[in-house]
């Protein structure tokens, strides 16, 4: 089929294309296979019906809808077999990551995708070293940045592969950086948030991203400016896998079934895929099968399962309807995890960490520098301040999933753009010292306040903030607090650095409360060793399936931190697919 060119996206690192069956089993609760209420009633402890109406420890272990395989697909019902030495599902930045290297290895390398065209989100590619940290001046990332971030999600992740992207992402970062170079494109590097050498939550300058550099887009409309670069590289994965190393792209084959031989024992050879016209394809792949279908955050069953601290932040919308698989950026959920459904229906066992980790967080409120919390005074709907605000902010987010209500205000002045620096977009080149910071600050949170949202509030006094804001009397006791604090220059209440105490006092001040959660995706699932091999409960390599992406389990765990910029386009989908199509050719 033809390559198609269309599409654009942003967001903070999302991968590739899944595939959701129309065979999709997802309940709305778990589902016992031979389970009678009567059975159901006798393990609760409880006499006649009450028992039915509670779960135990041992009906908590019943399989969930989601990983009951449905009927096999007859081969009757196959209109068309293609055979390669490696098929691959998706086709976002894994999955082209993967079938380039294997096809420069010399493989026969064919991708099935549920999408119209390549997709991503996103634009963050994270690399320990590469050849444009060199030319534009910034250094080696070091290794206690990558060690911050294991200890930040308390180990409960695969060192080995984390080691292996910091060994490996420098060769991975600079084939992808000729790759862009040759195809006339430039190549930008994400600014991090600034911060002190020796802070708890500095993120450092880490990411790769490309820009235009004076070409036509390949899609009619794309924007392309930092954080958002991805379609360019994934349409010159695409691009460069049909046109020059002979790879094929069919588009519109949703993924539905894997094949494994030998009664679910043996070998995985193959995928079963519907086409647009109803028919069905069986895509064999000779040497590996490769899932990179992206995430499961679609699906309602497998979120309350595998990441129920934030399965009520997935749009409704996302959760009943079928997946845009073309879709860019978006908050609200992606995917139906069709391949982590498929691996675990032929025998795959689910990632060890749990629960599943969140990429999102409450962005706000106040004002703030891309990933970092609001540095001024927080307070919860009862007006109690309740954390020191030195913090990334989706960890601070953690903070504010506790607070009552899940509320959050935000109270500050006309001078907090002279103490803290304050940009919040993409780039952090907005950001500004002096006057003419303050003046452009002021300025837009005084646009922010006239939207009228009520969320967003200014006024003459502090008196009238809290009062616009909703918040009780208590709230100005604790404004008049943390200005005795500030003025003494030392927080003695939680300990925040004297550099990011300031007094409120310079009108006009202003105000904003958050309830809600930027979710933008849901990281692992399957059980994968270090060679992206999927594997069985016992750990165990299934023979012939691999999978890479946002799907790799055991990479990340608790909260997504961002304090490695870009780490998991850079790490699961550019390092490990740049690594995984090498293994399967020497291997395989």
């Amino acid at each position: 089929m033809e390559l198609d060119r269309r599409n654009f996206l942003k967001g903070a690192a999302f991968t590739a294309v899944g595939a959701m069956g129309a065979t999709a089993l997802a309940g709305c609760a778990p589902t016992a296979q031979g389970d009678s209420q009567e059975a159901l009633s006798s393990t609760g402890g409880n006499a006649g019906a009450a028992g039915d109406q509670y779960n135990t420890a041992e009906t908590a272990q019943r399989k969930w809808a989601f990983e009951i395989a449905p009927d096999p697909i007859p081969e009757s019902d196959i209109a068309e077999t293609i055979e390669a030495d490696v098929v691959v599902v998706g086709c976002g930045t894994s999955g082209l990551m993967t079938a380039n290297s294997a096809a420069e290895a010399g493989l026969d390398v064919v991708i099935a995708s549920a999408s119209t065209k390549p997709t991503s989100r996103g634009g963050s590619n994270n690399a320990v070293y590469c050849k444009a940290f060199q030319e534009q001046g910034y250094p080696r990332v070091p290794l206690a940045q990558y060690q911050k971030e294991i200890f930040c999600q308390t180990h409960k992740v695969d060192q080995r592969k984390w080691y292996l992207h910091y060994n490996n992402s420098e060769e991975a970062m600079n084939w992808a950086c000729d790759l862009m170079e040759k195809a006339g494109y430039g190549i930008d590097i994400e600014i991090g948030t600034p911060d002190k050498e020796d802070s708890l939550y500095l993120q450092r300058t880490a990411a790769v991203g490309w820009n235009l550099n004076g070409q036509t887009p390949p899609e009619e409309g794309m924007e392309v400016v930092v954080g958002k670069m991805q379609p360019l590289f994934v349409y010159e994965l695409a691009r460069h896998l049909t046109e020059d190393l002979g790879g094929q792209i069919y588009y519109k084959n949703i993924a539905e079934q894997l094949i494994r031989e030998d009664d679910n024992t043996g070998r995985v050879t193959a995928v079963v895929c519907k086409r647009e016209d109803g028919s069905y394809a069986k895509y064999v792949g000779r040497k590996a099968i490769v899932l990179a279908t992206g995430d499961f955050s679609g699906d309602r069953d497998m979120m309350r399962r595998y990441c129920p601290e934030t399965a009520d932040y997935v749009m409704d919308e996302v959760y009943d309807s079928e997946p845009d698989w073309d879709q860019g950026f978006k908050y609200g959920g992606i995917y139906k995890g069709q391949g982590q459904k498929m691996g675990l229906w032929v025998g795959a066992a689910w990632q060890k960490s749990f629960p599943n980790c969140t990429m999102g967080a409450y962005w706000g409120p106040g004002p703030r520098n891309l990933y970092t919390n609001h540095l001024g005074l927080l307070l919860d709907r009862d007006g109690q301040r309740f954390m020191n605000e030195n913090c990334i902010g989706p960890l601070a987010s953690q903070h504010i999933m506790m607070l009552p209500e899940k509320k959050a205000y935000a109270i500050w002045d006309a001078g907090y753009a002279k103490y803290e620096a304050v940009s919040g977009d993409w780039t952090n080149d907005s950001m500004m010292t002096g006057d003419e910071a303050v003046q452009a600050a002021v300025a837009s949170w005084k646009e922010s306040a006239s939207a009228g949202t009520g969320n967003y509030v200014m006024a003459d006094t502090v008196e009238e903030v809290v009062e616009l804001l909703g918040l009780p009397a208590e709230a100005l006791e604790s404004v008049k607090r943390y200005n005795e604090l500030a003025k003494a220059g030392e927080d003695a209440d939680f300990h925040k650095e004297a550099e990011h105490l300031h007094a409120i006092e310079e009108g006009p001040f202003f105000g904003e409360m958050t309830d809600s959660f930027g979710f933008l995706t849901v990281m692992g699932g399957l059980n994968t060793n270090v060679h992206m091999q999927v594997c069985d409960a016992d750990d165990n390599a299934i023979p012939g399936l691999y999978n890479v992406g946002t799907m790799v389990g055991d990479v990340f765990s608790g909260t997504y931190t961002f304090m490695i910029e870009g780490a998991n386009y850079g790490m699961t989908c550019v390092t490990f697919g740049y690594l995984t199509g090498k293994y399967i050719a020497e291997n395989e």
